[in-house]
């Protein structure tokens, strides 16, 4: 007779970034996290600043990092990121979303928060790049997944 254990998740780590792909993995992780009564932080990690350059639509309400349509770079990326995370809060409709803005190397602080913070599923995208694209510019899903010992939900944002 097969053993089969349980798993309740009860915290839930939503990673995002700025790129258009966030809001699908903000809602679809959201509705995910709901269905489960999980209780839900988003995090972002604040890491290369040439990142913060690209010019994207407004992502679940909140403008980006530039300003006006020069390329001007907001002085606090931390003070901004806080700013993109609250924006998703209040897009995703849920005062209750906690969040927090990481710093360094993205996968690594991703996995040293979900451990500290004792999350239960870790929730995050990938942009599906070619071989050479993440030979050059890495993958942090992939990372993440090699270094943990938690589940991991990825969201394919192609």
């Amino acid at each position: 007779m097969v053993s089969h254990k349980i798993i309740i998740m009860k915290k839930i780590c939503i990673a995002l970034d700025t790129s258009p792909s966030a809001q699908k993995i903000a809602e679809l992780g959201y509705d995910y996290a709901k269905a489960l009564g999980a209780q839900v932080t988003l995090v972002h990690v604040v890491n290369d600043p040439i990142y913060y350059t690209m010019n994207y639509d407004p992502i679940m309400g909140y403008d980006g990092f530039l300003t006006s349509d020069v390329i001007e770079l907001v002085e606090s990326h931390v003070k901004e990121a806080a700013r993109f995370l609250e924006a998703s809060v209040k897009h995703l409709k849920n005062k209750k979303i906690e969040t927090i803005v990481l710093d360094g190397d993205t996968a690594e602080a991703i996995l040293k928060f979900a451990a500290t913070w004792g999350a239960d599923l870790i929730i995050m995208g990938t942009h599906s790049r070619s071989g050479l694209e993440n030979l050059i510019m890495g993958n942090v899903a992939v990372k993440v997944i090699k270094q943990t010992e938690i589940p991991v939900l990825i969201i394919p944002t192609k």
